[in-house]
């Protein structure tokens, strides 16, 4: 998204990591393209303009809270862990064990979708949560309600085994 659409790749490291790699092993075909590279400094003004870091810590902070108190009414939620607009919420069979709810997350993600919300999740069972940074507190709460409402499905049954033949390739 830095790039506005255009390819762009950026590679960040330590110095004494990339000191080590030989050209052209950190050498890509989407890195310098001059339109690339100008759309990504207009994008980096309008995040510094904006505030958005800023506003992607406070919204950040507020979404890790409701998923945190969702804890309290699901079991189904293992951890909440990220850093300002990218969350990752575990979801596991058990608190104790940990055990992935892999199947489960796939109804979370099926049932999100049939309400409205695209969401996937990463690993076995933990969902990304990462709305644009431009996001309205409005969108961010009707958002944050469809993972709730489709957890709360998915925990009492609500959604059917026969989805998840549909979701292969998710």
């Amino acid at each position: 998204s830095i790039g506005q659409g255009r390819l762009l790749n950026a590679g960040v490291s330590k110095k004494e990591i990339m000191e080590k790699w030989r050209a052209p092993a950190h050498l890509f075909t989407t890195q310098a393209n001059p339109l690339s590279c100008v759309a990504a400094i207009t994008t980096i003004d309008v995040i510094k303009e904006e505030g958005l870091l800023e506003r992607a810590k406070r919204l950040g902070e507020y979404t890790m809270k409701r998923f945190i108190e969702m804890m309290d009414e699901h079991e189904l939620i293992g951890d909440v862990r990220g850093k300002g607009l990218l969350i990752g919420v575990d979801l596991v069979k058990n608190r104790e064990t940990k055990e992935p709810a892999v199947k489960e997350a796939r109804k979370v993600d099926w049932r999100a979708w049939e309400k409205g919300l695209v969401l996937i999740h990463y690993g076995k069972s933990v969902l990304r949560i990462a709305p644009p940074l431009t996001i309205s507190q409005e969108e961010l709460d009707k958002g944050l309600s469809i993972i709730e409402e489709a957890i709360d499905d998915v925990e009492k049954g609500r959604v059917a085994n026969e989805v998840l033949e549909r979701m292969e390739g998710w």
